[in-house]
């Protein structure tokens, strides 16, 4: 890529050659990567959100399109150097047997052919659509229970005391619930997949959609960033007790298979409407007053 800016005709020429090729040497090189990928989110409950990261990715850049649209492609070398770092990572994990980690590089090469592409003020946009993209690759089994064991003993707690609003009440045994109502007990298991890895994901997309869309200050989009995670806990938590009083009171079947999977679309709703109060709360506590002009106007 030219290091400086071109005519419009031929900036774009270059920049459809070269995205094309890398394209073809990115299925090339990542196809094993990718098919992967699509087995891990059909088979596992727990990572079926990976079908909709992309999706949430695209969604923020038709957020920026308008700016998008604007700016000329004035690719940099420097994405050459982290397009080379990317593919070096993939053959050394590949090597080395570390072929679980070798995902990482596919962020990492989108972020080397935007730069090289493009050019830094794309980049400056587009950076965080293809580092959202590494909420759909699984990590490491260890770092993965590492992540979901304290979620899953949280909402099992949490379980236990929303219980006796509902009338019934809850010991837990680790992550396992004995639910006790006095028309019957059930127990329930807050397994991996009830961890809330999902919620999470979804409420945090949610979260820097708020902040990558409106004008607010940095604190404020890190404030909604970081109430992704409470929120997330609390529905998680609600879930449980739900799932344990349903099993209860109607029917087993609510503790498993598309009935259990059902409270976790249902959470959103009330997820969201708290991800939107926090944000009403800062547009209403938080007033930014305008500079005054020279002179004493406004």
């Amino acid at each position: 890529m030219p290091s400086s800016p071109a005519p419009a005709d031929d900036a774009w020429r270059w920049v459809w050659l070269a995205l094309a090729l890398a394209g073809v040497a990115g299925v090339l090189l990542f196809s094993m990567n990718l098919e992967r990928l699509v087995q891990r989110w059909t088979s596992d409950a727990g990572w079926s959100h990976g079908f909709v990261v992309p999706l949430i990715s695209l969604f923020f850049i038709y957020i920026k399109w308008d700016v998008l649209r604007q700016l000329q492609p004035v690719g940099s070398l420097a994405g050459l150097a982290v397009m080379v770092v990317a593919v070096c990572g993939q053959v050394l994990f590949r090597a080395t047997g570390l072929e679980h980690m070798s995902s990482l590089s596919i962020p990492l090469l989108l972020l080397g052919v935007t730069l090289f592409v493009f050019g830094w003020e794309h980049l400056k946009i587009l950076w965080l659509p293809i580092g959202f993209l590494v909420f759909a690759l699984p990590p490491p089994a260890t770092l993965y229970v590492a992540m979901t064991t304290p979620m899953q003993q949280i909402a099992a707690e949490l379980g236990v005391q929303l219980l006796p609003l509902f009338g019934g009440e809850g010991v837990r045994h680790g992550t396992v619930i004995d639910v006790m109502f006095s028309t019957g007990s059930s127990r329930l298991e807050v397994a991996q997949a009830c961890a809330g890895m999902r919620l999470l994901v979804a409420f945090f997309a949610l979260a820097v959609a708020l902040g990558y869309s409106t004008d607010r200050p940095v604190w404020q989009k890190v404030t909604l960033a970081f109430c992704a995670l409470p929120i997330a806990i609390l529905c998680n938590g609600l879930r449980v007790t739900m799932t344990g009083v349903l099993s209860v009171k109607v029917s087993p079947a609510w503790a498993e298979g598309d009935a259990h999977g059902f409270f976790g679309l249902a959470m959103l709703l009330p997820a969201m409407l708290l991800q939107l109060g926090v944000a009403w709360v800062l547009d209403r506590l938080f007033v930014e007053i305008p500079a005054e002009a020279p002179g004493g106007e406004t």
